[in-house]
This record gives structure tokens, C-alpha cells and sequence, in this order.
């Protein structure tokens, strides 16, 4: 299966019909339930893909406000 279609079949069963789920929102419950709702594993796979698309800056940031977080 392809993501396309990981994500076309993940929407029709996850949301209610009608509603037109945009694919982020599809991956992003893809993800969540992949990792059982592990923020930590959740921030890792966030991480990776900005570090992926050279958020550089804003990766540094982000794991900054993510230590701050669990840090509480």
C-alpha cells in the first residue's frame, strides 16, 4: 500500500463521513496511533522530518520548548 492510499483508507475510517480530512491531519493521527500516543516518539518523527527539510533554526527551538515541556 502506498502512503496515498495508507492515508485515503486511514481518513474514511477514522473521521466522520462527510468530513474531508486534509492529509496532514490523516498522517498526523497516522503517527499518533502508529506510536500509541507517545509524545516523545511523536516529537522525534516531527524532529526528523524538520531536520529533513532544513528547519535548522526552528528544529533547535522547537526541541528547546519540547525539553521545557516534559521538563515540568
Amino acid at each position: 500500500m502506498t502512503l496515498k492510499q495508507l492515508i485515503d483508507e486511514t481518513a474514511k475510517q477514522s473521521f466522520v463521513e462527510g468530513y474531508k480530512a486534509t492529509d496532514e491531519e490523516v498522517l498526523g493521527v497516522i503517527i499518533a496511533k502508529h506510536f500509541k500516543w507517545n509524545g516523545d516518539l511523536i516529537f522525534s518523527v516531527a524532529q526528523k522530518a524538520f531536520e529533513d527539510a532544513n528547519f535548522h533554526s526552528f528544529n533547535e527551538k522547537f526541541e528547546q520548548l519540547w525539553e521545557d515541556e516534559v521538563n515540568e
